[in-house]
């Protein structure tokens, strides 16, 4: 499905891993990544899955990636965002339906490990070659377009994702800063295990 053109058992982990790392956040209920948090707030608001958001709102943001880096829509990022989709609705609602976090560290302990997959998951792709997230792409355009430096573009890219979320009453907490503050740290390990894996298959 994802991913036709690289190693299944690479192709397998990164949806897995994504797809749990961001269901595992969510259902710590501290707050969510920035674009997550936004698509909590309107399956809430317009009585839609998880899943369903995520894919609306990459969609959106491929066609607005294309308009600004001037370029033609990538429908593989559809396809990709889509099967994440689903599978962030799969865990949510069957496969980790049960888990009820008790207490600050157990939810805690959710954040973290969501975050530790969301990393490993962020690697694998990257060496893989998939499809970027649109969310990632975004703060690409806006470094591209606007001629801002990756840093400052990362930081308005969340500070739009947590700007639209707070409007959407989204899943904004300790849990949003902790995943920023985080993640990159997390990818800077798992990189280049991921490269030297991918060696293997490749």
């Amino acid at each position: 499905m994802l991913l036709l053109f690289q190693p299944f058992p690479l192709a397998f982990l990164d949806g897995l891993a994504l797809s749990l790392g961001v269901s595992l956040i969510i259902k710590g209920d501290l707050g969510a990544a920035p674009w997550d948090a936004l698509a909590v707030g309107e399956s809430t608001l317009f009585n839609l899955s998880i899943g369903t958001c995520i894919f609306i709102n990459g969609c959106i943001l491929i066609c607005i990636n294309a308009l600004l880096l001037k370029e033609p829509i990538q429908w593989l990022a559809a396809l990709s965002i889509f099967v994440i989709g689903m599978m962030v609705d799969y865990w949510i609602t069957i496969g980790l339906e049960t888990l009820e976090p008790a207490g600050f560290f157990q939810q805690l302990s959710l954040v973290l490990t969501g975050i530790l997959l969301l990393g490993i998951g962020i690697s694998i792709y990257l060496q893989a070659k998939l499809p970027s997230s649109p969310m990632d792409t975004f703060m690409v355009a806006i470094h591209r377009r606007f001629g801002l430096n990756l840093r400052n573009s990362r930081l308005l890219n969340e500070a739009i994702a947590i700007t639209l979320a707070m409007l959407f009453h989204g899943a904004v907490g300790i849990g949003t800063v902790i995943v920023a503050c985080t993640l990159g740290f997390i990818i800077h390990i798992f990189y280049p295990i991921m490269e030297r894996m991918y060696g293997k298959w490749s």
